[in-house]
């Protein structure tokens, strides 16, 4: 692993002379040479046991493990999977995590340098992780999400997004309440997929020109509650606006995007309803239309940015040009923890 160094841990020390201690101590006579063969152990435990722990530490925080910055891997189900960490250097128990997937022969180097949550995670605290998918039978990389030409194959995507998760909530005292998901296209799907799993662990998402596949969500009814920002192009030419039921482009049939929107809107019972062009985009350039969905029985919420003349991307921005299409979910992430 990148990034790992030597430091000396003292409550591991403790913990582990604690027992060396006590293990001294019911081998000898309650003499004097007790207390100086446990005094030895307690110092020789110290020594050894910190020199056996590779660790990484964010300094201020305390929260040590060997998850720092970098590329890792982790073997989930007999297959070693890569995944891309951005950790703050002030990270502190209960932060949140964001899961970002890259799309059909993307990379998650690629989306890291593309989606710009990088810049982020220093700033807010937050954790970041992209995982990789694998390659397929056509030599690019993919999620299994469903699609036709990969229903032969046997990984599990799902397995690995949610053992991944498991480790760093566990090594990096992540807030278990505070997992969400985001990707574009293929990880966009990935996002919808997750969220549709009959036990999710997701707390809210933010896909970016995916849809869900018909298969498997034919009687489609939510397992929980959660909150949902979504983005797509009316002239999306890849995950199209309409859908394709009968299956031409040869992904396998999936919804259109009303369709989609639909089975989480009335899945979660959301009655309230708003809809707005935002204001001040420039003209020449898309035009925006938010739809918004809540429901005054709790703080479930529907946000989805429709984006006039819109193509196949992930854009800079929804409109506020300050602000990048990253901080923008983030924000959302932040206010449904």
């Amino acid at each position: 692993m990148r990034g790992d160094s030597w430091e000396f841990d003292f409550r591991a020390c403790a913990a582990y002379g604690l027992v060396m201690f006590r293990s001294v101590f019911r081998l000898v006579s309650r003499s004097n040479t007790t207390w100086a063969a446990a005094l030895v152990a307690l110092v020789v435990a110290c020594v050894g046991n910190s020199a056996k722990q590779p660790v990484g530490k964010s300094p201020a925080s305390g929260v040590i493990s060997k998850w720092t910055t970098g590329e890792h891997t982790i073997v989930v189900g007999g297959l070693e999977r890569s995944f891309l960490l951005d950790v703050p250097s002030d990270l502190r128990p209960g932060a949140a995590l964001v899961l970002v997937f890259h799309g059909y022969t993307g990379s998650a180097k690629g989306f890291r340098k593309h989606a710009g949550f990088s810049d982020l995670v220093e700033r807010h605290g937050f954790v970041a992780v992209y995982p990789q998918g694998t390659v397929d039978s056509r030599g690019n990389a993919f999620f299994n999400v469903g699609y036709s030409f990969h229903e032969d194959s046997e990984v599990d995507d799902v397995a690995f997004a949610r053992q991944l998760t498991s480790q760093l909530i566990s090594d990096l005292q992540i807030d278990p309440d505070a997992v969400f998901a985001t990707g574009m296209s293929n990880g966009g799907d990935m996002s919808f997929f997750l969220a549709s799993r009959a036990e999710p662990f997701i707390r809210s998402i933010a896909p970016v020109a995916g849809t869900m596949m018909v298969k498997g969500h034919e009687s489609f009814v939510p397992k929980k509650r959660l909150s949902i920002l979504a983005v797509h192009g009316t002239d999306d030419g890849i995950t199209k606006w309409n859908g394709d039921m009968e299956n031409n482009d040869g992904w396998g049939a999936y919804y259109g995007v009303k369709d989609v929107l639909d089975l989480w809107v009335q899945g979660f019972d959301l009655e309230n309803k708003e809809v707005q062009n935002l204001e001040g985009i420039p003209a020449g350039q898309n035009q925006i239309r938010l739809h918004r969905w809540d429901t005054a029985k709790d703080d479930t919420e529907l946000l989805f940015f429709e984006i006039q003349q819109g193509k196949h991307i992930w854009p800079d921005h929804l409109g506020r040009s300050q602000v990048t299409l990253a901080e923008e979910i983030w924000g959302f992430f932040d206010r449904h923890r």
